[in-house]
């Protein structure tokens, strides 16, 4: 096996070329692993970093200035109740607080009617989003994280073997270097079990390596990740698509009511 000088002069056993190369892709491979697993729990957990709270609020003063002064007790009640309901999906917390004002401003106003509508969409909308969030999770959360409990974690401790070996056979040489002729045999056979043993663990690292960097299985989990991903947009979409006109109609009519009424 090669070796490098440093300053020092103690040596120090280069490590295979093919085993530098072949970390550097289990490194990039491992990371992204780590990153898209850490990013998605976020993406499909509920909404704790978004202000629920403040959207609240805000509808609660728009409600107040629409509708006028309100019965204490039923602002209270309401109160208790968004307190009681944490919204699984940013679609649901949108979808009952526009069905609230809807109620408080009352169906028969076109704002009311609207947001009424409005507030039903983003709900089913909300619930597309759980059935693509949980199947995420278990098509593509789970598994991956698996990989890194297991096959990453083989992998990393096979590389602490390597590291450690590379030690043992740098002081093995070292020994050797400074032997008397006595113990010059003896110290000999220590390079040389340490060399086999040094090898036998680089193999095992890289086959270890190898098998996460060249798994088939995170592109399956990435093609499951995207058919629900597809799936959610498509009836997302879809129920946007009924929506959208229904509220344009609406639009369009208050608009000409309230031109006609204004002249």
């Amino acid at each position: 096996l090669a070796s490098e000088k440093l300053t020092s002069n103690a040596e120090v056993t280069e490590l295979p070329t093919d085993y530098v190369a072949l970390e550097q892709r289990y490194e990039a491979v491992r990371h992204a692993t780590q990153s898209l697993v850490r990013l998605t729990r976020s993406y499909t957990a509920p909404p704790t970093n978004f202000d629920v709270q403040a959207l609240q609020q805000q509808f609660t003063t728009l409600t107040s200035k629409i509708g006028g002064k309100r019965d204490a007790e039923a602002v209270a009640a309401a109160h208790r109740k968004e307190e009681e309901s944490v919204p699984n999906t940013v679609q649901h917390a949108i979808a009952r607080a526009s069905l609230d004002v809807s109620e408080r401003v009352g169906l028969e106003e076109p704002l009311g009617a609207a947001l009424f509508k409005f507030g039903s969409i983003e709900e089913k909308v909300g619930n597309e989003k759980i059935k693509q969030d949980r199947c995420i999770h278990a098509k593509f959360i789970e598994p991956m994280a698996s990989t890194l409990e297991s096959g990453v974690a083989l992998a990393q401790n096979a590389r602490k073997e390597v590291a450690s070996a590379r030690l043992t056979l740098d002081a093995a040489k070292a020994a050797f270097k400074g032997a008397k002729p006595v113990h010059a045999d003896a110290a000999r056979r220590d390079v040389e079990s340490a060399e086999d043993h040094f090898v036998t663990v680089v193999e095992e690292a890289m086959r270890l390596m190898r098998a996460i960097v060249e798994s088939p299985a995170p592109l399956r989990h990435l093609s499951d990740f995207v058919a629900a991903q597809l799936a959610f947009h498509k009836e997302a979409a879809a129920l946007l698509e009924d929506l959208a006109p229904e509220i344009e109609e609406i639009q369009v009519t208050q608009e000409a009511l309230y031109r006609h009424e204004n002249k």
